[in-house]
């Protein structure tokens, strides 16, 4: 299990579902404070799902999702903060979606290690459904497991900067949070 805080107490790792985990690394590779992000998958025990499955017939019995491991410098950057990047970095108000990509893999998902991180948690969604005016579909999961993803997948935005993915979803993203895209 994912503890909360580290033993040197100088810093603290959250696990989230941001729908894609492309996204939401870039934005967190670019958020002082944030010590380190690894794109994976969290969910349930047992294997993630087998990408062609899901894909072609959409088999996520897990209940996996694609997340992203935060390492982060609470005395940087707070918890609440970091969750209040997550969700300005997607869309929490619809299920299974990100963008345009569709199904139980993308949901939007905080995973807590403890009952701190649950009850923070629990503040900033609160305060994100009164700023919306409306109810979001943030799942609040206990931290089960995280898988990391193949290496391909890791820091994709920085190594695919022109594909087309990036260029129309990933950029636009950083520049509407204030961050760089060079």
């Amino acid at each position: 299990m994912v503890e909360a805080m580290s033993a040197d107490g100088n810093s603290e790792t959250v696990t989230l579902g941001p729908g894609c985990f492309w996204s939401f690394d870039a934005v967190a590779r670019r958020t002082p404070g944030i010590a380190s992000s690894v794109a994976g998958y969290a969910g349930d025990s047992g294997p993630p799902p087998d990408y062609e499955a899901y894909v072609r017939h959409g088999l996520n019995p897990q209940k996996f999702v694609e997340a992203v491991q935060l390492t982060f410098r609470p005395d940087e950057i707070s918890f609440e903060e970091v969750l209040i990047f997550f969700f300005r970095s997607h869309d929490p108000t619809t299920p299974n979606q990100s963008g345009a990509d569709h199904g139980s893999i993308y949901h939007s998902t905080i995973f807590y290690a403890d009952a701190e991180q649950r009850a923070r948690s629990e503040k900033v969604m609160d305060s994100v459904r009164r700023q919306l005016g409306r109810d979001i579909v943030t799942d609040l999961r206990p931290y089960g497991q995280f898988i990391e993803a193949e290496s391909d997948q890791q820091d994709f935005y920085n190594r695919h900067r022109f594909e087309p993915y990036c260029r129309a979803v990933i950029e636009p993203k950083l520049r509407t949070l204030g961050l760089e895209t060079d």
